[in-house]
Parts: C-alpha cells; sequence; structure tokens
C-alpha cells in the first residue's frame, strides 16, 4: 500500500515519515487512519501468529475467555520461509514448524529493547551506541525494532540512559504512535529514560537492573490493554534478521518458564559471550556461563547438538523471552541484591539454579553483534557488497527507518564501485570503492574513497551554500579536492580540507588524538563528530 506523497500540499510544507515500502504523508492521515497500519501489513504477508488458531500450549487464565472462539477457527497455514536462519519452531521436539502455539503475538508479548549501556566505541562519545547510523540512513536500534514489526510484536519499550538524545529522538520521529500503533493505537514504540523514582534514584546497574527499575511502567495497564503473557528482552547493537514469532514458537511448545536465542561461535568469541550446555534430548540448558575462561570454558565446548569443529561453543545472542510472572518474581525477589545487576551475569544462573525450565532456540543464520568500533565498521562494509547477508534493498527484509525529505543523490563524473549512496549527497569526479556515503555528504573533485564509512551532514547544503561558507572563512561540510581516505570512519558534520590523506600510514592501531579532531581505534582513523582537518594533512 502506497499513499500519494509530496513535499508540499495546500501551500504548505509537510512530512513524509517512509516505513520500507509503506510512504506515509501526513496530508493522508484521515486515509491512513482508516487503512491497515504497516504492522498489519506485514503480518498479513508473512502469515503471522495473528491469523493463527489456537493449539494446545499453556494460555494464562485472564486470557481464556478472549481466545474461546479462535480455538474452533481453522486458518490454512503455509511453511514459514526459512532464510531468517532459525531451526523451524519446535522442530526437535516434534512440532511442525509452521504450527503455531497460543494467542497473537501482539496481544500477548512485549518487547524490551535495552539501549542504555555506556561503551568505550569513538562514535559513542556523542549518542548511544544503538544510536549510530547503520548503512546510509539507519540506525542500529532500527534492527530489533523492524524484527519486530516483521513478527507481529507491535509492543515495544526502548530502555535508554547513556547519550540518549540522539537516540529518543530518532524514536518519536520515525515510529509515532499515530502512524505506527493504527487507528486503535494499540502497537506503540516507547522510550523509558532512567529517572530518580521513590523506589530507586540509582542509575542503572546493567540490563536486568534496568528492566526491574522500568517494571511498573512496564506493567501499567494504562492503555487499557491486558498484561503480556510473554516479554521479550532484545539488545539494540545487533545486526541480524530473526522472526521472533519462531523463537516464541519454541518457548510455548516447551512450556519453557525462560528461553534463550543462541548461535554457534569459536573459541575467539566464546569468551566474550554467555556460554551454555544444551541437552541433545530435551533442548533444556544445563550450564551457562558468562564470558567463561579456563575450566569454564572447557565445561561448555563441543557440548550441545549444533556445536561444530570451527564453532564449538553454544553462545547466547543476549535475546530472551520470559514469562512475565518468573522475570517478575525473578527482579523483585532480588529486588535489594545489587549483584543481580545483568541477566547474563546474574538472572539466568539464579534461574538455573532454581530450577526453573530454560530452553534454547538455536538460531543458524547471520548475527553479529556490534560491541566495538571493528566489528560496527566492518559490519557497514559488508552491507557494500553483492552477497551482504542483511540485503538494504529486499522489500520484505529490508530494515524499517525513517525516510528522509531529500533530493537524490547526485553523481557527477564518478567511478563508484559496490558503494551505498545516502540521499542528498553531491559526489564530483571522484573514485569510490567498497565505501557507505551517508546522507548529505559532498565529496570534491579528485577524491580516492576506499573501504571507509562517511556518516554524512545532519543537514542538506547546495553550491550556493557552500561558496557562502568559502566567502566568510567558515569551514565547508564534506570532503575538499584531491582527499585520500582508505578504512576511515568520517563521523557526522566534518570538514576535511583539500589535498588531506587519512591513510594511517604509520599503522597504528590505537591513538587519542581529540584536540586535532580524531582517533584510532582497532586501527580504524574515526575523524570525530564536528572536527575539521586542515588542507594537507596526512594521518
Amino acid at each position: 500500500m502506497t499513499l500519494p506523497m509530496g513535499g508540499v500540499a495546500s501551500g504548505r510544507r509537510v512530512n513524509v515519515l517512509r516505513h520500507s515500502h509503506i510512504s506515509v504523508d501526513w496530508s493522508q492521515q484521515k486515509s491512513l487512519l482508516s487503512a491497515r497500519s504497516y504492522g498489519q501489513h506485514c503480518r498479513s504477508r508473512r502469515n503471522r501468529l495473528v491469523n493463527q488458531p489456537i493449539s494446545a500450549g499453556p494460555t494464562t487464565a485472564d486470557r481464556s475467555t478472549s481466545h474461546k472462539a479462535s480455538e474452533n477457527h481453522t486458518t490454512n497455514t503455509t511453511q514459514h520461509r526459512s532464510n531468517n536462519g532459525s531451526t523451524p519452531s519446535g522442530a526437535s521436539n516434534g512440532v511442525p514448524g509452521s504450527k503455531k502455539i497460543g494467542p497473537p503475538l501482539n496481544e500477548s508479548v512485549q518487547a524490551i529493547l535495552l539501549a542504555g549501556g555506556p561503551s568505550t566505541n569513538a562514535l559513542a562519545r556523542f549518542r548511544a551506541m544503538p544510536a549510530v547510523k547503520l548503512g546510509s540512513n539507519m540506525q542500529l536500534i532500527d534492527v530489533p525494532i523492524s524484527n519486530c514489526i516483521k513478527s507481529g510484536v507491535n509492543k515495544m519499550y526502548v530502555l535508554t540512559q547513556f547519550n540518549s538524545h540522539t537516540l529518543n529522538t530518532h524514536i518519536a520521529a520515525s515510529y509515532p504512535p499515530v502512524v505506527f500503533g493504527g487507528p486503535q493505537k494499540r502497537g506503540f514504540v516507547d522510550v523509558l529514560t532512567a529517572s530518580q523514582t521513590p523506589k530507586s534514584a540509582n542509575w542503572y546497574k546493567g540490563s536486568a537492573d534496568a528492566v526491574r527499575q522500568q517494571l511498573d511502567s512496564i506493567l501499567d495497564a494504562f492503555r487499557g490493554m491486558d498484561l503480556p503473557d510473554e516479554l521479550l528482552i532484545l539488545s539494540g547493537q545487533a545486526l541480524y534478521r530473526m522472526d521472533y514469532a519462531d523463537l516464541l514458537q519454541t518457548h510455548r511448545s516447551n512450556n519453557a518458564d525462560i528461553t534463550i536465542a543462541t548461535h554457534a561461535v569459536g573459541l575467539g568469541q566464546a569468551s566474550f559471550r554467555g556460554c551454555c550446555k544444551v541437552e541433545p534430548d530435551t533442548g533444556c540448558i544445563s550450564l551457562f556461563y558468562e564470558k567463561p575462561t579456563g575450566d569454564d570454558l572447557d565445561k561448555v565446548r563441543s557440548v550441545s547438538k549444533n556445536a561444530t569443529e570451527e564453532n564449538p561453543f553454544e553462545a547466547s545472542m543476549g535475546i530472551y523471552v520470559f514469562k512475565r510472572d518468573v522475570l517478575v518474581n525473578l527482579l523483585r525477589t532480588e529486588s535489594g541484591d545489587t549483584k543481580s545487576a545483568h541477566f547474563g551475569a546474574d538472572v539466568i544462573p539464579h534461574a538455573l539454579e532454581s530450577k526453573l525450565k530454560v530452553v534454547a532456540h538455536h538460531f543458524d543464520g547471520y548475527w553479529r553483534d556490534i560491541s566495538n568500533l571493528r566489528d560496527f565498521f566492518e559490519v557497514n562494509l559488508e552491507m557494500t557488497s553483492p552477497g551482504s547477508p542483511i540485503s538494504v534493498f529486499d522489500v520484505e527484509e529490508t530494515i524499517v527507518s525513517r525516510g528522509h525529505i531529500l533530493p537524490p543523490a547526485m553523481i557527477h563524473k564518478c567511478e563508484i564501485v559496490h558503494s551505498l549512496m545516502g540521499e542528498g549527497s553531491a559526489l564530483r569526479g571522484s573514485y569510490i570503492k567498497g565505501s557507505v556515503i551517508g546522507c548529505n555528504t559532498f565529496v570534491a573533485n579528485g577524491c580516492h574513497i576506499e573501504d571507509s564509512l562517511l556518516m554524512g551532514n545532519d543537514n542538506y547544503s547546495n553550491d550556493r551554500e557552500r561558496e557562502r561558507a568559502r566567502q566568510q572563512g567558515l569551514s565547508v561540510l564534506g570532503i575538499g579536492e584531491n582527499s585520500v581516505i582508505k578504512r576511515a570512519i568520517i563521523d557526522d558534520n566534518v570538514s576535511i580540507g583539500s589535498n588531506v590523506q587519512i591513510i594511517n600510514k604509520d599503522g597504528i592501531e590505537e591513538a587519542d588524538h581529540t584536540k586535532k579532531g580524531y582517533v584510532i581505534q582497532n586501527g580504524i582513523v574515526v575523524i570525530l563528530k564536528g572536527a575539521t582537518i586542515p588542507d594537507g594533512t596526512v594521518i
């Protein structure tokens, strides 16, 4: 469904919100409210749980009456496409992958996105890591939100704390209730920021503590909706594509208290993840160690059926499903225990000690945790290749984000190989290979840009504005003539002079030259947000 778009209507400028293959013009608001919401559109296309019958499986007593009619209703189902990488739901337990159990996800599940933690990443100096740009025009937080939308989960809370302004602004602009919630406004993406309350005057101490402090808001039925049966806990800084309906299927078919999404990893990653032992006959987790070393690492090596010689460890993806009451009891019964701050280090081991049923849902699709600068850099460069595991051009599977009211990129006499271009960019007489060019980027004649990430500028500018800035002696945002940039990240609103070389000529791994406008992390040069690099500089 595409509604008419336009920059001007009835003599006034209007904003346009673009969600993948749906475009929403605010001048068409009445038409939109009478149409299906974006989430409903996706669910009907992909045959989500919303239209599935209820079969045997645990449901809460307060929902039994409302779903009685559904129990006698039969809907033809199709085998769910497996290109998202998930093991077919319940396949290891004799449950066909196409069979759905329990009430619809849009009525029974709420998602909690963790986006508040600090980071040593140079790009997180000016915004939370989930707010860092991905590709040419998305942000990392859009990944789990898109997965939720496409899976039929339309109620989300984003927990923020560290450098949260950019993230809060992006969510408010990208997912407004009038568009995202549909006519009844039952879908939402709410931001819950760290704040002082009568119960707590402290900052979040970790992922579990963040959820604990916000439980009253999460379980508040102020919208007149039933409380969720399950709570889906997600990370805000990973790149992957998952159907959470399959994850919920595993959880419900096993009548699990907790279900953890897992992924096979090698030795190099195991000591940075939560690793577990999965019993092959039941799929239950019997051992779990957060960031294991030494003997603990040996205890979880090659002990799960999905382990391979190359990837012998079954690691948590930081994605959890909890029964609502189980999560509340785990968090509130230890509210005075400052040690229970993290899900991986504290809550999951405590749940196993308490003999709760913890099940693994193995995911063998593409998944990349973006915890450091090198991970972020490599993920963006991967997206430029034709065989990218996450395509930004696949309408069915693309990442939903906010559109921009910008002219198309202008490319004049350039040679461009395997690169992404953002709207509003102006590129002239340059060679660009394997790079991501963000929105509103200006590249002058004679430049060579290779394997680099240019994050763009906040505002669009044209030749007249750039010439006016030169005449006034001001910095011109963009890349000056005859400059060379290789394996570098250029943050927002940066001015690079002419004949500049950013090539890490000395092969330095770590350096902090903040006063000069750049740092080097993991061997990657990062020109910091708002920096000015003078003509002729060599880095």
